[in-house]
């Protein structure tokens, strides 16, 4: 069992009274960019199409530590994701090992480019609990698509040798995750008949697009005709999530900026920031419990980040993407 699935998945019932009477009293969980740099231009992404506004950066050691001394009281688990690809950090090893040596839970979501055997060693050797490897599409063609770039074999080399690296422990629990656009169901059975030997869990999504600006994205003419391919072709259900950010976790940019969503870029929903403030406060602002209200009500739509939100993974209704 994914320690960590069952956290996000967590959603409460009921209007927003009672879910803020339930409200935890610190986050369950919290994401943190180790950068918002990647060395992939995925066309689904805002770092891939380089029209992110904020400023680049890696996260500073003191700003980690403040973070890890935080929830060390509260065991709160750690997942190294957001916008950028966070094995390019040079700190992470230290940081997943100095989390797990305090009793914290860590997990890694990556595109894999830059793990060897020596890496992979590393991180479980940290004490690293979970890794998702994240693809996009189903086969070498629909993957190449949208991440821009013919990888998806070495991928599954890089995952085979995880495998074989961590052999009968129980942990690093490995996780594969994928959406798809115009994929059809036995090219989806196809994915998950080839991933599933090797991994604990696959699961397969939509991939939303529609987010996405054609405006503002810097691309080459090919990769624009190939975005603009890709929107016409998407799929995903069009239905907003009981939202399980603003109540189980919150999300913390490289700079220690905070936001109240997982999907946010560009700061459209920050609350604080860290070297001002401490997580309790924060996670107990009026400005956060001002997004609970909202979105326990689902009033989605009046947020620009979260009118495009859905349940693109089928997390609360199973079943729903039909894959």
């Amino acid at each position: 069992m994914n320690p960590f699935s069952p956290i996000y998945q967590k959603c409460n019932t009921g209007n927003s009274q009672s879910k803020l009477a339930e409200l935890p009293a610190f986050p369950r969980l919290l994401d943190i960019e180790m950068t918002n740099t990647c060395n992939f231009r995925c066309l689904m992404c805002p770092t891939g199409t380089f029209s992110m506004q904020r400023p680049k950066g890696f996260m500073a050691e003191d700003v980690f530590y403040k973070i890890l001394d935080e929830i060390t009281p509260h065991k709160t688990p750690l997942r190294f994701i957001r916008w950028g690809e966070p094995l390019m950090h040079p700190k992470l090893v230290e940081f997943v090992s100095a989390a797990h040596g305090r009793g914290v839970l860590t997990h890694i979501n990556t595109n894999g480019s830059k793990l060897d055997a020596a890496y992979i060693g590393a991180l479980i050797d940290a004490g690293l609990d979970s890794i998702k490897f994240s693809f996009q599409g189903v086969d070498r063609k629909s993957f190449n698509e949208m991440r821009n770039i013919d990888f998806f074999d070495d991928l599954i080399a890089t995952i085979r040798l995880f495998g074989d690296i961590r052999g009968d422990r129980p942990r690093p629990y490995v996780h594969v995750s994928t959406t798809i656009t115009y994929e059809n169901r036995e090219q989806v059975e196809t994915f998950k008949a080839l991933l599933t030997p090797l991994v604990d869990l696959v699961t397969v999504g939509r991939t939303v697009l529609e987010h996405v600006d054609l405006k503002t994205v810097r691309l080459r003419p090919d990769e624009m005709k190939m975005l603009t391919f890709l929107k016409d072709q998407e799929t995903v259900v069009r239905k907003h999530p009981e939202c399980p950010e603003v109540f189980d976790k919150m999300s913390i940019n490289w700079d220690g900026g905070v936001t109240a969503c997982c999907g946010d870029s560009d700061n459209l929903m920050t609350i604080g920031s860290v070297r001002d403030n401490s997580l309790d406060a924060i996670w107990n602002s009026e400005k956060l419990n001002e997004y609970r209200g909202m979105l326990a009500d689902m009033r989605h739509d009046e947020l620009p980040l979260c009118k495009t939100c859905y349940d693109y993974h089928g997390l609360q209704t199973p079943g729903l993407q039909e894959t």
